[in-house]
């Protein structure tokens, strides 16, 4: 039979500080700790890769440049894209003015020559084009660029003779009148715009009216602005008006005859009566035996009637006919005086035949507006009765849609800054040299 063992004995365990000192690892602070270990190397691992990744940026490697970009370039400056080093001297720096005028002049300050006044600080380009906003036009700027000198113009500008010294924004009481509404349009010819244009139809001597604003004024297709072709009297008015060249006064031509031609120089006009008259003479010597006119006797011979028909005629058509359109038409020592009307665009200045700018300060886009109903801006076209009536939009036709609160308001969609007509000339070089880094410096 086994001996049968005898159960250990349990012994307490002592709890002084021996004991649980014998159990403690007194070189645990010398082993690194797991959550240590992993954070130290995914912090250099993180490092690692940044730098990594700053290497195609600083050498320019693929699209690196791009990811340093602003934004996008605009049209304009979009073949040089990547290239930051054409406009940008330093890098991370602004573009200095000498990197712009390379390409552009930069005209002087005001536009127009017809101001004098000149700024008392000079602005950076870069200050009123922003670059890198993808499409934006560059020469769409800020109001607030214009208005921080306009705002208070004596104070920041020298030889002011403006009378608007304070505008900070397009707005009745913040904005002045357009300089047209000062104007009178003193062309010495007569032209009434509500017989031409009547509320109910009617038709006047075979001519249809109204007329549509477009069979006189037409837009030049070529011009960018949309310009409107001068007004003559050959293209606009001559299907209607023809009968105003009407000289036969006696009607010994027959209807057939054709009207005098419409020019500036009286002697041709006095050549094609002579031939007119010489021509119906040669073809019928008996027409010399009518009587002109009220005449109870027949002229005594050929030559003293054709020097009476041409004559009657001459008057006639100067004095009746022209004077239907033109004004102060009057002979002086024997020649046809007719004030001049030079080219009908623009505002009349006897001393300027192409005319002069309605809006001298400003611009103005036909084009932009090709799907506005012409007497939604000209609205008292339709009433004018005279030439002097000034039918160039008020700027309460504008209001609406160019307002301070409208989301076309902008100083520079009808104003420029730079003045073209002082732009130099610049240094022509070749394409390839424009386009490659070294060749636009």
């Amino acid at each position: 039979m086994a001996k049968q063992e005898k159960p250990l004995e349990y012994q307490r365990r002592i709890r002084d500080t021996k004991g649980i000192a014998q159990r403690l690892d007194l070189h645990y602070l010398h082993r690194p700790a797991l959550l240590a270990v992993l954070r130290r190397r995914l912090t250099w691992g993180l490092i690692s890769v940044a730098l990594l990744g700053t290497v195609p940026l600083i050498l320019g490697l693929g699209r690196g440049r791009e990811a340093l970009a602003s934004g996008p370039l605009s049209s304009p400056h979009a073949l040089f894209e990547g290239r930051c080093e054409v406009c940008h001297a330093r890098a991370f720096h602004g573009v200095a003015d000498t990197a712009c005028l390379r390409c552009h002049d930069g005209a002087a300050h005001p536009a127009k020559s017809v101001d004098r006044a000149r700024s008392n600080t000079a602005r950076a380009c870069v200050e009123c084009h922003v670059e890198h906003r993808g499409d934006a036009k560059l020469t769409l700027v800020s109001d607030g660029n214009c208005t921080r000198c306009h705002g208070d113009l004596k104070a920041h500008a020298s030889d002011v003779k403006l009378k608007a010294v304070e505008i900070t924004a397009f707005r009745p009481g913040r904005h002045p009148e357009f300089a047209s509404a000062v104007l009178s349009d003193t062309r010495p010819i007569k032209l009434n715009h509500a017989i031409h244009m009547p509320v109910q139809p009617k038709v006047i001597r075979g001519m249809k009216l109204p007329v549509q604003c477009g069979d006189c004024h037409a837009t030049n297709r070529e011009s960018p602005a949309g310009d409107l072709l001068p007004v003559t009297f050959e293209l606009n008015c001559k299907s209607c008006h023809a009968r105003e060249l009407e000289f036969d006064v006696y009607q010994v031509l027959g209807p057939r005859a054709e009207p005098s031609p419409h020019t500036k120089d009286p002697k041709s006009i006095h050549e094609f009566i002579l031939t007119a008259y010489r021509k119906a003479l040669e073809e019928n010597p008996e027409i010399v035996r009518r009587r002109l006119g009220s005449d109870l006797a027949t002229q005594p011979n050929p030559a003293a009637w054709f020097a009476r028909v041409v004559a009657d005629s001459e008057t006639y058509l100067f004095q009746k006919k022209c004077s239907y359109c033109h004004e102060d038409t009057h002979f002086a020592d024997g020649s046809l005086l007719v004030k001049k009307v030079n080219r009908i665009q623009g505002h009349y200045a006897p001393a300027s035949p192409a005319g002069e700018p309605w809006l001298p300060r400003a611009e103005f886009n036909h084009r932009a507006h090709r799907a506005v109903e012409c007497e939604s801006c000209h609205t008292t076209a339709r009433a004018s009765k005279q030439t002097a009536d000034i039918l160039i939009p008020a700027m309460k036709s504008c209001l609406p849609c160019h307002g301070d609160s409208a989301s076309l308001g902008r100083c520079s969609e009808c104003h420029l800054y730079h003045n073209r007509s002082l732009e130099k000339e610049r240094e022509r070089r070749p394409s390839e040299q424009l386009l490659s880094m070294g060749g636009i410096r």
